[in-house]
């Protein structure tokens, strides 16, 4: 499909505190923090990018400003109230921001696994009108790429920590899952036991 403009949204200003281990945008990553490498995965997969950021939020500006990475900041006040109060301040910027993209992939900070090889395919396999959803081995996950009309929707719709889930659940019969398990892991960063899946992190 020949798309005129690709757009990644990466979430980004959750606290960790599950964690424990400060904002997981910030985790180090080979040289980087988890904020940058999603941003630099998905310039690499040929979207412009726009990351919402919390807490932590003048260090991940000093990491993309070091990295001169083209993402642009967006500064989630609320974001105690989850991820639905980050993708809402996301598409606020989007709305906001000039001429709409054809399409939006959400993306999550604490999967390091998603790299521009799966946001790639995810958008090369996208139909207009239809959400298209990562699985890992089978499962539905993260990343999903949305119509930026359906996107908005999504973000009206979201609660607490939802993000784009309760649209989604309204709407299986408009998802495709494209399997993305023979590419990396969809495996996130949540609990101190998931470190030791990523020797990158630290």
């Amino acid at each position: 499909m020949t798309l005129h403009h690709r757009h990644a949204i990466v979430l980004a200003a959750g606290t960790g505190s599950r964690l424990g281990l400060g904002p997981k945008a910030l985790l180090p990553w080979n040289g980087e923090v988890l904020a940058t490498r999603a941003a630099r995965a998905a310039a690499l997969a040929g979207c412009s990018v726009s990351i919402a950021i919390g807490p932590g939020a003048v260090e991940v500006r000093r990491w993309l400003r070091r990295r001169s990475s083209s993402a642009v900041a967006v500064h989630v006040h609320d974001a105690a109230l989850g991820m639905s109060a980050s993708l809402r301040a996301a598409v606020r910027q989007l709305r906001s921001a000039g001429p709409r993209p054809d399409v939006v992939i959400v993306l999550l900070v604490d999967q390091p696994g998603v790299d521009d090889a799966v946001i790639r395919r995810l958008l090369d396999a996208h139909t207009t009108g239809r959400a298209t959803r990562a699985a890992w081995n089978g499962v539905p996950g993260n990343p999903v790429v949305f119509d930026t009309d359906h996107l908005i929707e999504a973000a009206d719709a979201a609660l607490g920590d939802s993000a784009a889930r309760v649209w989604l659940a309204l709407h299986p019969h408009l998802v495709d899952a494209v399997e993305c398990g023979d590419l990396s892991s969809g495996a996130d960063v949540d609990e101190p036991s998931d470190l030791a899946a990523w020797p990158e992190l630290g």
